[in-house]
């Protein structure tokens, strides 16, 4: 769930590190989470404990973010995080926590209708931007033969989104992110894609399908705020207490200030940082046995 909502705000971060090397960024982060976490760790320990809760939190954070990008026209700069982008990120949050509490619970399956909307908004938007010639060229950035250092950024990003993927459902989602990447790049290029986290929007804009823009919000409103459900009762089962206790709220709180204060970019750096030493970690315990 984190990949499908993390793919309407992480195409923008990525196009603007890595130009059209950002196409290998999420096969590239796919290939490491396989690596790292292709078998359950039983005995994660404290260290470990927190760095999966410390995950949850920041997915939260981005969770919260994409549903803002899309619901606050104007407020998607790169980076930059107004007042009602604000109020809207921390409502995601206020959101979750409730729902999480009132009993809606998202388990580790992706919920069939989830994955149904998400498929089908993936291959309207696709349909989309094949369909229509790109109005200009689009190949001016990140073309070289070698891959640019901010590839590396690129794969960061994408890390916290695959790290919950197993098995074929790895392999469908960095397929998935790969294909609207690639549509994306293909009918405005990674300049223009990197210049709004709402990327997509600028996307059926130049598409001339401005018309499927109230679809798109819908979506991204909604995937973010079902992925924050689902975060924050990981973040609540983490805390190792009954109930919404008040480390979690407070945590939870703590993601809702980070998301609302920091805006897409940051958030999904301090994610990919998270995820990056969740790996380590995992990597030193293999290498300890």
């Amino acid at each position: 769930m984190s990949l499908g909502a993390g793919l309407f705000v992480v195409l923008a971060v990525a196009a603007s590190a890595a130009g059209w090397w950002s196409l290998a960024a999420p096969v590239l982060a796919g290939a490491l989470a396989w690596v790292v976490w292709r078998g359950p760790l039983t005995e994660r320990g404290r260290v470990g404990a927190a760095l999966a809760g410390a995950t949850q939190w920041a997915l939260l954070a981005v969770s919260a973010v994409v549903a803002a990008t899309y619901l606050v026209p104007g407020s998607a700069s790169t980076g930059a995080a107004g007042p009602v982008f604000a109020v809207v990120a921390l409502a995601v949050v206020a959101v979750a926590v409730a729902a999480d509490a009132a009993g809606a619970r998202v388990g580790d399956r992706i919920p069939r209708w989830y994955a149904v909307l998400l498929g089908l908004a993936a291959v309207a938007f696709v349909a989309v931007c094949v369909a229509i010639a790109p109005a200009g060229d689009v190949a001016d950035a990140g073309t070289g033969a070698l891959p640019p250092p901010g590839l590396v950024v690129a794969v960061l990003v994408y890390l916290p989104l695959v790290a919950d993927l197993r098995g074929w459902r790895l392999i469908v989602g960095v397929a998935a992110a790969v294909t609207v990447a690639g549509a994306a790049l293909y009918q405005v290029g990674p300049v223009r894609l990197g210049l709004s986290a709402a990327s997509l929007r600028d996307v059926l804009a130049a598409a001339d399908a401005t018309a499927l823009t109230p679809m798109l919000v819908a979506v991204a409103a909604l995937a973010g705020t079902a992925s924050a459900v689902r975060c924050a009762g990981r973040l609540r089962r983490a805390s190792g207490r009954p109930g919404w206790n008040a480390p979690a709220l407070a945590a939870a709180g703590a993601a809702g200030v980070a998301a609302a204060v920091l805006g897409p970019q940051p958030v999904l750096l301090l994610a990919g940082a998270v995820a990056l030493a969740d790996a380590a970690h995992a990597v030193g315990q293999r290498v300890a046995r």
